[in-house]
């Protein structure tokens, strides 16, 4: 692949009825969603978009129009998951259910299973003869938590076993690993996949993965475990209110380069306030302020998670 392959991964944009809440500017994310798709029609290049989770707060009926109506003028094709706020909890009888995200937005949702409590929200699509685009559905009804079930893992397999001889770019809501001390607190561990190990053992299988790109943390970074670079993404309605592009490049037979750059999507007054709620929210968990400000730094990430350059062996 000699033309780089140019996209765009937004996450956890948190599109909400109810306004700004707790550290979510929600009441104002259709907005920085359509400034993101303004910004990206501009790019002549872009081959796709990547929506990895978290596109609503409620999942309500209002926050999918306000979804549909500010992603309606992107040109690029795109390619969602789902994260845990995109669907309605069960004890609620109002807005989308796991299916009906699937059904919206999974163009191979006829293949996959039809029970209401099974995963449906996982594709796999061909981006070019060289490159393979693998969406996981991690979403528990009920709960923050994240898992790949069975038969998506089996499913997962088969997949890796049919495309040997791609760059596979895996993408799936919850971080398969973990990111930050909070991970490790017990009311906190819901950032990271719950099955996230037997995941990674999979993908250690095949060396072919060379890119997971996630969401749900609210988190910006850049991890490498062994031959595979996992990129957590920034959100959108939370501090640092931002979104990433990549290129992913091959020149004859040399070995593959992948460059990616993170973006705001609101001016610096808007971004401070997005850092105030989010050390106010956090404060008021039980947190201290060193801890706090600790957490408020891995969100923006380091210039190296921010931006960076790979080139895969």
């Amino acid at each position: 692949m000699t033309n780089p392959l140019h996209f765009a991964q937004i996450s956890d944009i948190h599109i909400s009825s109810d306004g700004d809440h707790d550290d979510l500017l929600s009441g104002q994310a259709a907005e920085f969603l359509t400034r993101i798709v303004t910004d990206l029609n501009q790019i002549r290049d872009l081959d796709f978009v990547l929506i990895s989770g978290d596109l609503f707060d409620t999942a309500s009926q209002a926050e999918f129009d306000q979804f549909r109506a500010a992603i309606a003028p992107l040109k690029s094709p795109t390619y969602i998951i789902p994260g845990n706020h995109d669907r309605r909890d069960p004890e609620i009888d109002q807005g989308l259910t796991r299916h009906q995200f699937a059904h919206h937005f999974n163009p191979q949702v006829a293949e996959r299973p039809t029970d209401p409590e099974a995963q449906a929200g996982y594709w796999s699509v061909e981006i070019n003869p060289q490159v393979q685009l693998i969406g996981l559905d991690s979403i528990v009804d009920g709960d923050w938590s994240g898992v790949v079930d069975a038969p998506q893992l089996a499913w997962l397999e088969n997949q890796l076993v049919s495309h040997a001889q791609k760059f596979v770019i895996l993408s799936v809501h919850h971080p398969l690993h973990k990111l930050a001390p909070v991970d490790d607190d017990p009311k906190f561990y819901k950032f990271v996949c719950d099955n996230g190990s037997e995941v990674l053992a999979l993908l250690d299988q095949h060396p072919q993965v060379k890119l997971v790109l996630t969401g749900h943390h609210h988190q910006t970074k850049a991890d490498r475990l062994g031959q595979r670079l996992h990129l957590a993404a920034p959100a959108v309605a939370i501090y640092p209110c931002a979104y990433r592009t990549l290129r992913l490049s091959q020149q004859a037979d040399k070995p593959w380069t992948l460059t990616w750059q993170t973006h705001p999507v609101t001016n610096e007054a808007t971004r401070a306030e997005a850092r105030r709620r989010m050390a106010l929210s956090w404060a008021e968990a039980g947190f201290a302020p060193d801890f706090v400000e600790m957490h408020i730094e891995l969100a923006l990430g380091t210039t190296a998670d921010r931006q960076g350059s790979i080139t895969f062996t």
